[in-house]
């Protein structure tokens, strides 16, 4: 078994204990329907996705190490951390300051930055291409928030300017 295939059950396991106890949690508050959701309706389905999700990555990796095994090839063991780990940490980072300059700055503002960053150095993608992505998925969930749903979201020193 490689080490990859090893962390990914590891972490799947982890993760499905974790869905577990959100699914766990949230049946102790009322769930409701699909036309009038509870309190509970929302952490429920996150951690049955998650679940699903979690499991199909521990099936995937016990499929793949069986598949291996059987032709009798080893891998070579592939660190995590080789060339990720500045990557990680920028990530990190850009979250760190997504949270203090929300307020600031506004939800639309941080959110396309964010996506910039992570389409840009995380995922290395085009310009043309990042600037499209970043702008719909801002777009996109600015209007599920705050048009669909109601959600306030911080408006920033940008929503002053223009109103």
């Amino acid at each position: 078994m490689t080490p990859m295939g090893r962390y990914d059950r590891i972490s799947s396991l982890f993760l499905m204990g974790v869905s577990l106890v959100i699914i766990g949690g949230s049946l102790a508050y009322p769930v409701g329907t699909w036309s009038k959701p509870g309190p509970a309706f929302l952490p429920l389905w996150c951690g049955v996705i998650m679940g699903f999700f979690s499991a199909s990555v521990f099936l995937q990796s016990q499929w793949r190490g069986r598949r291996r095994e059987g032709k009798g090839k080893e891998r070579e063991a592939v660190s995590f951390f080789t060339d990720r780990w500045p990557k990680l940490l920028g990530t990190v980072a850009i979250l760190i300051c997504y949270y203090f300059f929300l307020e600031i700055l506004g939800y639309i503002l941080c959110t396309f930055g964010l996506m910039l960053f992570l389409l840009r150095v995380v995922e290395t993608t085009r310009w043309k291409i990042v600037f499209l992505e970043a702008s719909l998925a801002t777009a996109a969930s600015f209007a599920l928030f705050e048009l669909w749903m109601k959600v306030q979201l911080p408006k920033g020193i940008l929503w002053n300017l223009f109103r």
